[in-house]
C-alpha cells in the first residue's frame, strides 16, 4: 500500500451550483453540507491525506484577494480551460497575511492526517501583477507570504503541503534560479512534506532540473507528461506524487492496469515515499464522478505493494 490524497477544488453539486447562482440565504449551510460529505468520502476511500474540498473558493488565488494591498483586476482564463480566475494586482505591502487560506478551511472538520494545496510562488507571481514590487522581486514577495501562510497551516496540523505549480509546466522557458530562491524561501526548516505539482504541460525535459528544487517531492500529471519520461530518473531521496487519476475525463480508471503502472515506477525510480493523487482539481468533473474517482484512487492505493 502506498500513500493517496486529493487536494484541491472539487466540483458542487447541481443545487449548490444553483444557490451560488442566486446567492442563496441558505449557501453557508450549503457549502458546510457538501463540504461534510467529501470528506466523508475521502474517509471511506481511506486516503492518507483528507483536504478540505474548497467547494467555497472560486480560484486558488481568490481569498488573497481580502488582503489591504490587492486589487481586484479582469476575470482571466485558467490557461486553456473552460474556468476562469480573478486576475489580483499586489500594490502594497502585504502585512495582513498568515491566516488568509487557514480561516478559509473548515480545519474543525479534518481528521489529524490532513492536507492542503497552496499555489506555488512562482505560479502565483506568473498570473497576477504588481505595481510595487519589480518582476524578480514579485516572486519571492509571494514566498515569503504565502511561507507566513503555511507556518500557521503546519502549526494546525496540516502535514502535506502540495504546491500547485501549472506555470513551470506550462511556460517552455522557467528561471529555475529565481524559482528555487522562491521555493526555499517556503520549504527551508519547514515541518511539513511538500510536494510541487506540476501540470497544463509536458516537464519530461525540465525533470533533472525540477529534482534539484528544495521541496520533498515532485508530483505530475501523467496525462501530460508520460510515466515513461519520470521513470527515467531516479528519485532517491525524494517523494514521488504520481497523478494518475484524470480530473478531465469521466472514464474511470482501470485498477489493476493503474496498479501495475504504479508497481513499475517505483521500482524503477525508486522514491522514499510515493503517493498517487489526481492529475489535478477534481472540478473539471461531475459531483458523481468525482466521488467515483475518489473512491478509485483509494483502491488503487491499497492495492499498490508495499516495498
Amino acid at each position: 500500500m502506498i500513500s493517496s490524497y486529493a487536494v484541491g477544488i472539487y466540483p458542487r453539486s447541481e443545487e449548490l451550483i444553483e444557490a451560488t447562482r442566486k446567492i442563496a440565504k441558505n449557501l453557508p449551510s450549503l457549502y458546510l453540507k457538501e463540504k461534510k460529505e467529501y470528506i466523508a468520502i475521502q474517509k471511506k476511500a481511506k486516503l492518507g491525506y483528507v483536504c478540505d474540498p474548497l467547494l467555497d473558493w472560486d480560484d486558488m488565488f481568490r481569498p488573497f484577494s481580502k488582503l489591504k494591498s490587492v486589487n481586484l483586476e479582469a476575470l482571466n482564463r485558467i490557461y486553456e480551460t473552460n474556468t476562469f480566475y480573478r486576475r489580483l494586482s499586489f500594490d502594497g505591502p502585504l502585512n495582513d497575511v498568515g491566516n488568509i487560506i487557514k480561516s478559509n478551511l473548515v480545519v474543525s472538520l479534518l481528521p489529524k492526517n490532513r492536507a492542503v494545496c497552496v499555489p506555488d510562488p512562482y505560479t502565483f507571481a506568473d498570473v497576477h501583477f504588481s505595481r510595487k514590487y519589480k518582476k524578480n522581486e514579485f516572486p519571492k514577495a509571494i514566498a515569503k507570504m504565502l511561507r507566513k501562510e503555511i507556518n500557521n497551516l503546519v502549526r494546525s496540523g496540516f502535514q502535506l503541503i502540495q504546491l500547485v505549480a501549472p506555470s513551470i509546466a506550462y511556460n517552455p522557458k522557467v528561471d529555475f534560479g529565481l524559482l528555487h530562491e522562491a521555493l526555499n524561501i517556503i520549504t527551508r526548516g519547514l515541518k511539513a512534506k511538500t510536494i510541487l505539482h506540476l501540470y497544463f504541460g509536458d516537464v519530461s525535459d525540465k525533470i533533472e532540473s525540477l529534482l534539484e528544487l528544495p521541496v520533498s517531492g515532485l508530483g505530475f500529471d501523467t496525462t501530460s507528461t508520460s510515466i515513461s519520461s519520470i521513470k527515467k530518473h531516479s528519485f532517491a531521496g525524494k517523494l514521488l506524487a504520481v497523478g494518475l487519476i484524470n480530473s478531465y475525463n469521466t472514464k474511470l480508471e482501470d485498477k489493476e492496469e493503474s496498479i501495475s503502472k504504479l508497481n513499475s515506477v517505483i521500482s524503477t525510480t525508486k522514491p522514499d515515499e510515493t503517493f498517487v493523487t489526481t492529475n489535478f482539481d477534481l472540478q473539471y468533473l461531475p459531483k458523481d464522478f468525482a466521488v467515483r474517482k475518489i473512491l478509485r484512487l483509494g483502491a488503487i492505493a491499497r492495492g499498490v505493494k508495499s516495498e
